[in-house]
């Protein structure tokens, strides 16, 4: 297992889902988390659950609808926690929607949410790990980015793709100062996003391992990249999916 103590990691949109999942076993590993929701009770909630446990965490409440939030959030998190050793931008999110149906507005809000949010939050980590001549950063894209968002409306699968390609500019230019920039894309994970699918639509799905992710399988994949098991891995998008999409 990987050992994050005395390390100090900020996980947006940490309340639930796969940030959640994250953030309990980076807690787990021994790292102070910084648990980020659109509420202070959310945050609380899960900050509660770690300390019972035996980890450490602070509550950090935003909504990254607006995305300057997030820089703001970062800050705060540096100043309390004294630094910054890592950054899982998890916070996002979408709905299924035809293209017919999008608004240049909508389109808007879903890139301030999954792209500019992440954006931010990198940059307002960035100069401090620079400093530090050490840090890491795992973005949270999506299956959709890798294809045509039959699953998403197109403004998430183009956000993701988005994140996808900052991901990989960020490393290019962050590795010189010993940060690594990865992502992780996971398929369909058990989450609120898809409790909706029938046994017919999971059915359909055809994913070759035969049933959908779980959030802590997500997680052990960005704790891999974050911990020094992967210290020679930068600009690098590691698929959990179950093997959906490999033909493609």
């Amino acid at each position: 297992m990987p050992d994050f103590a005395n390390k100090t990691v900020l996980v947006t949109g940490s309340t639930r889902g796969i940030g959640r999942a994250i953030a309990l076993l980076l807690a787990e590993q021994g790292a102070l988390v910084g648990i980020h929701g659109r509420t202070e009770a959310a945050a609380r909630a899960v900050c509660t659950e770690i300390e019972t446990l035996g980890g450490c965490a602070i509550p950090l409440a935003a909504d990254f609808a607006d995305p300057e939030e997030a820089t703001r959030v970062t800050e705060r998190f540096l100043a309390r926690a004294g630094r910054l050793d890592a950054l899982v931008n998890n916070a996002g999110g979408g709905k299924a929607r035809a293209f017919r149906g999008l608004s240049l507005a909508g389109w808007r809000q879903s890139f301030a949410l999954n792209v500019e949010a992440a954006l931010l939050a990198s940059q307002a980590a960035y100069g401090s790990m620079r400093s530090q001549r050490d840090g890491a950063i795992v973005n949270i894209a999506s299956l959709a980015a890798h294809g045509p968002g039959q699953w998403m409306g197109a403004d998430y699968a183009a956000a993701k793709a988005a994140l996808a390609s900052l991901t990989r500019s960020l490393a290019f230019e962050a590795a010189r100062f010993g940060i690594r920039v990865n992502a992780v894309s996971p398929g369909m994970i058990e989450t609120d996003m898809t409790a909706t699918l029938t046994p017919t639509m999971r059915e359909a799905l055809a994913i070759p391992l035969g049933r959908l992710g779980r959030p802590d399988e997500v997680a052990a994949a960005v704790s891999f990249l974050l911990s020094n098991d992967a210290a020679y891995v930068a600009g690098h998008i590691l698929h959990v999916n179950g093997g959906l999409g490999m033909g493609g």
